[in-house]
This record gives C-alpha cells, structure tokens and sequence, in this order.
C-alpha cells in the first residue's frame, strides 16, 4: 500500500491510484502536472535543501549533483525515450565517420596511456588507398606535429617511421624555410644523420624545383650540400673514415650524366683573411697529393718533394734562392757581391770589375730555391741561372747584345766588360742593348765566371 502525503498547491494536480488485494499492496503511476513555469521539487528532510528538481518544460536539475558519493556504476540517458540508467556495456564512443567543430582553450582530444599499450593508432587496410593514415592541419603560427620524450633516460627516436616501399621515410617540404632542421645539444652526437650501408647516406640537390634550374634564379653560391660553422675553430663540413682497410673521407665528382664544371674548389671571399686557403696535413707516410690523369702525373711526397711528369713551366725567366744582406737592402736588378766581413751574407756590388761580385737580384724568379713555409717576407733573391734584368751604366762604353757584363764602380750597377776580362768578374752576358742615358736597364743571360 502507499501511503500518499499531499498538500494542495495551485495549479498542481497529483493523482494516485491504488489497487489493494488481499495479498500484494499495488500503485498506478504517479502523475504530477505542474502549470506553465512551475515542477516538481524534492527537499531533504528539513525541506531547506533542494535534492531534485523536474521543470514543466523537462528539465532535470541535481543541484548537489558535485558532492554526491563516486558510484562504480555510470549513469545514461537514453535519447529517444529520456530514461535515465546504467550504462550500457562500453561501445564506441561515437559513430564514425565523425566530423565537429568545437571553440574551446582545451585540448580537444587528449588520451593517456597507463599501461603497456600504445595511446593512439591510425591503420588503412586498402593496398590501393592513397591517402595518409593521419593528417595533422594548422592555420595557426604554432607546430602541425609536436613530440615530446619528457624521459630523460629515453634512447629510443622522437619520430619513428618505417618504410616497406622505395619512397621516403621522410618527406619534408618549405614554401619559404628550412624542410628540416636538426639540433643536438650533445659534443657526441649530431644535428642530421644519414646511415646506409649499400649506398649515399646524405644527398643534397640543388636547381630541380619545378622543372626550373634552381628555380629560376642562377645558381651561383646556391650549394647542393652546404656545411657552416659559426664556432671557433670548427669545420663547415667534415669527413672521416672509420674502415681500418681505408676508404674516402670526402670526394667530390663531376661529368656524372654529362655534367660539367668543377669536382673541386677552394676559395678565400674574405680580403681580410690572412689564412691559409687550402692545407694539407698528414700524420702518415703517403704522399701528400697525387695527381692523375689515367695513371700518376705528379705527386708531392710527405718529404715536400715534387715529382712532375711532364716537366714544370714557371711564369718567371730564372732560378733564384733567398739570400741575407748587410747594410741597404738590395732592390731587383741590384749587381751584389759577397760580403767578405759576414759569412753567408751579401751586399751590393761597390767596386768596377770586382772579384767578389756574385750576380743580380731578380724581378720574378721562375723557381725559388731555399723558401721554407717561415721566411720572412723581404728577403732579396739571387739570379742563379736564367734571365733577369739587371741595372746598367755606359761606363764601359755602349751595351750591345752578346757583350759581356761585370760590375761597374756605380754601387750595384754593370757595365760592359774591357777586352781582358779577369776571372770572377763577369756576372752575365747581354740580351739588349743600352747606348743612351748614363744609366738603364737591360735584360741578362746569367753567366758567372
């Protein structure tokens, strides 16, 4: 039996309907019709505190819905009927596909995995579908991918991609930025890295974009492959060989189908640079450089010694070593004799028809003998063999071609030579002319005798 408790209200109509058997108390449902604005309220027990409240229009109100006791058990509303339960065992949690759009600070779509199993997956199972198993899509500033391996301890990748076919693991492109860019903070490790161990493991191509060499623009300073180092003493690009049996640290090629230009250059853009442009450094004991064409044809050895094939040619007319001096610096075409007051030293000539003279300083030697990478620049060189000009005087009368030379009592002059000539006087023999002007020039076939 129910026992039925009511209070007349305007505008709220109850109904309760019994049936009472001998045996089981039964009640019809209870019907409670408020007016336009108004509902059913459920108090506690001192009716000051609302625990329910159903509106006219529908509404379900649980004002202390928050404190409630956490039951193990969720609660569903089913759509269609409005009956609120348990929930039904789980099911996805939506149909697919599903497409929304939501404005909201948060993330929108944000899954933790506490176990052993991975947190999010995208598979297609069409051998003949061409579209990506996950698209990431930004109008924003920000990152379209972001990872983050907040593991310190962590060695495994940040991004991990496995490729069964012959494309790309990875594909990057930039309308106006770098398409990858790797940072390392570590001395051990590096920003890119490319392993591979039939082929190329790095290759950079330059001037392929959209049909145009280097996209219209000319090529020149634009690098296929480009190192830059902005520390101090570091390398712009760098290769090493690990192989104990040797291999190619760096190499560079050209005429590969049928290109041309250079497979190597070295260049100092920097008029300030006192640097070396190019060195050579080896520990070892090969050869310093060789050079080929089919087989060996020229090759400097780790000793400095050079060894030419087919013969050198020089810009200069003469052979010349470095010499000392005393007293006035000796200018080329200088006549110089033998310093008999300091060994191994020179000073210009002083004397006509000296026996001490030893030949004429030279302009632009063709090979200079006795240069170490440490003289100091200013030393004189000395007229060996060759031509060389050298300064004149009509002293000994007009200088005509095949005349012999000796010096002349001007300081570091020459002059023909008299008909006795006295051995150890003549210094070279004449190569043109000289009959006017009390001093000149004239260009001279070295000769000592």
């Amino acid at each position: 039996m129910i026992k039925a408790l009511s209070r007349c209200h305007a505008g709220l109509v109850i109904s309760l309907a019994c049936a009472v058997s001998p045996l089981v108390a039964t009640a019809a449902d209870v019907v409670v019709q408020p007016s336009a604005g108004s509902g059913f309220v459920v108090k506690d027990s001192l009716g000051g505190v609302v625990r329910l409240s159903v509106k006219e229009d529908g509404t379900i109100a649980i004002p202390g819905w928050s404190g409630l006791p956490v039951r193990p058990t969720n609660m569903c509303i089913e759509i269609m009927s409005g009956q609120i339960g348990p929930c039904p065992p789980p099911a996805a949690g939506f149909s697919l596909p599903y497409a929304a759009t939501v404005s909201d600070p948060l993330t929108l779509f944000n899954i933790t995995q506490s176990g052993a199993g991975g947190a999010l997956r995208g598979a297609i199972s069409s051998a003949s579908n061409t579209s990506p198993a996950i698209v990431a899509s930004s109008t924003g500033i920000g990152s379209g991918v972001q990872v983050q391996l907040t593991n310190s301890s962590n060695g495994a990748r940040g991004l991990d991609v496995l490729q069964a076919g012959v494309g790309p693991g990875v594909f990057a492109t930039s309308a106006g930025g770098n398409a990858a860019w790797g940072i390392t903070n570590s001395i051990s490790a590096a920003g890119v890295i490319g392993d591979n161990p039939y082929g190329e493991a790095v290759v950079g191509r330059a001037g392929t974009g959209s049909g145009k060499t280097c996209g219209g623009f000319s090529c020149s300073g634009i690098g296929a492959v480009v190192g830059r180092s902005d520390g101090l003493d570091g390398y712009g690009v760098r290769g090493f060989v690990t192989h104990p049996d040797g291999a190619i640290a760096v190499i560079g090629q050209v005429g590969i189908s049928g290109g041309t230009g250079n497979a190597g250059r070295f260049e100092n853009v920097n008029a300030a640079n006192p640097e070396d442009v190019f060195i050579v450094a080896s520990n070892g004991t090969g050869n310093l450089a060789v050079f080929k064409k089919n087989s060996n044809v020229a090759r400097i050895d780790n000793t400095g010694k050079g060894f030419f094939n087919g013969g050198t040619q020089t810009g200069g007319a003469d052979i010349a070593e470095l010499v000392d001096f005393k007293g006035r610096a000796p200018q080329p075409g200088d006549v110089v004799e033998i310093d008999p007051e300091h060994a191994m030293h020179y000073r210009l000539s002083s004397g006509s028809e000296s026996t001490m003279v030893a030949g004429v300083i030279t302009t632009k030697p063709g090979v200079l003998m006795n240069a170490g990478i440490d003289d100091a620049s200013g030393l004189p060189a000395l007229a060996l063999a060759g031509r060389v000009p050298v300064k004149v005087t009509l002293e000994g009368g007009a200088i005509r071609p095949g005349d012999l030379l000796v010096s002349a009592s001007l300081e570091g002059h020459a002059k023909r030579a008299s008909g006795a000539v006295v051995p150890g006087t003549v210094i070279g023999k004449a190569l043109q002319s000289h009959a006017e002007g009390s001093t000149g020039l004239v260009e001279m076939l070295v000769m000592t005798r």
